[in-house]
């Protein structure tokens, strides 16, 4: 779900939408309230107003949750941007350097085949954090004076990505992030690697919601479609059967949740992704530090991946760009076997979800510093 921003004179918000969630979770309860006030009266109706029900509102409940809010303070404390973060459990402050950031970037992007624009904020070593995106090309010209005037740094706009964004040839000195005290970021220094490990960890009640939303589909089954439906056995074992795995699928996703982490190690000549669950290995990639041409954060609640490309990576982006803005409605559809292989190869996604924007800079300084 994309951001929503708004400003004032001395300060941005950007925030969840949370109109459509509050909607659909009213909608869910009165479904299920109405088949519970029903219940027995008009079978099998009332089981199928049970079952949405309970799905529309603990889905509803699962994202009103997962909601966050930022608002960054311009000129509260000299010399530092403050910014408030809030999750749906937790709020949290923060101050940056009001140095830390050196422009304003409005890059033009391709996002599921749409064209797309993205405001970021750019440091002093060329790592970008991206704020919002937009495909509406009047809302960002808009946005970009408003950020601007805020901001007060100079804007840069970019129709390709630049391939020498990141400065290798100065020593990267970090400011000091403090991350919360329950944070799961965890660094090891050794002589020949470095790395850094972080576990995204949902909310219990979370959690818990995705095994109700679950019972959603199984009561409509259970007691409305089975029985309704008069299905022979054939058909009600491969209904049941098909449950059994979505459970199953649910059931591994919170293992990893609880299990899995995620590593970044730097050695000598290159940096080394992957996630760990239970010992083994997933999604392992590795770049030459010499060919990372982008380093990527995000407080853009629809994309909160951190990305690093090569000059490969980068590449390929440019050219799906000029292919985009060239060829036919059809051909822009089309992202071939042969550039999802060199995107997943040149470009790595970090997953920083449901991390503070202080850990997303912690890792992203400690990524700086040594590469």
């Amino acid at each position: 779900m994309k951001s929503k921003v708004s400003f004032s004179s001395n300060s941005i918000k950007i925030q969840t939408p949370i109109t459509f969630m509050f909607i659909y979770s009213v909608f869910g309860a009165l479904l299920m309230g109405s088949g519970i006030y029903y219940l027995g009266v008009i079978n099998p109706i009332d089981h199928i107003l049970i079952g949405f029900g309970i799905i529309l509102l603990f889905s509803g409940l699962f994202s009103l949750l997962n909601t966050k809010y930022y608002k960054i303070l311009i000129n509260e404390d000299p010399g530092y941007l403050s910014l408030v973060e809030s999750t749906g459990w937790d709020i949290s402050p923060l101050k940056i350097p009001y140095k830390y950031f050196t422009g304003i970037v409005i890059q033009y992007i391709v996002n599921r085949n749409k064209p797309e624009y993205g405001i970021l904020l750019k440091n002093r070593m060329g790592a970008l954090l991206l704020i919002a995106k937009s495909n509406n090309e009047k809302r960002i010209a808009d946005f970009k004076k408003k950020f601007e005037k805020t901001i007060g740094l100079p804007v840069n706009e970019n129709s390709e990505i630049p391939f020498d964004m990141i400065d290798h040839k100065h020593t990267y000195d970090p400011y000091n992030v403090v991350i919360p005290d329950n944070s799961s970021i965890r660094v090891t220094e050794r002589r020949d690697s470095q790395s850094v490990t972080w576990k995204i960890k949902y909310h219990p009640l979370q959690i818990a919601f995705m095994f109700v939303i679950y019972y959603g589909f199984f009561h409509i089954i259970n007691f409305a479609v089975v029985p309704a439906g008069r299905l022979n056995i054939a058909a009600t074992i491969v209904l049941f059967t098909a449950l059994g795995v979505i459970l199953s699928f649910l059931i591994v996703a919170v293992i990893a949740n609880f299990f899995g982490t995620h590593y970044v190690i730097i050695n000598k000549e290159s940096i080394v992704h992957f996630n760990k669950v239970l010992g083994r290995k997933f999604n392992e990639n590795e770049i030459k530090k010499s060919d990372i041409s982008l380093i990527r954060s995000s407080i853009e609640f629809s994309n909160e991946d951190m990305v690093i490309a090569s000059r490969a990576g980068v590449e390929g982006v440019n050219n799906l760009i000029k292919r985009f803005n060239s060829t036919t409605r059809a051909e822009k559809k089309k992202v071939g076997v042969k550039d999802k292989n060199l995107f997943k190869k040149e470009i790595m996604k970090l997953n920083e979800s449901n991390l503070k924007l202080a850990e997303k800079l912690f890792i992203e300084q400690f990524i700086l510093k040594h590469l």
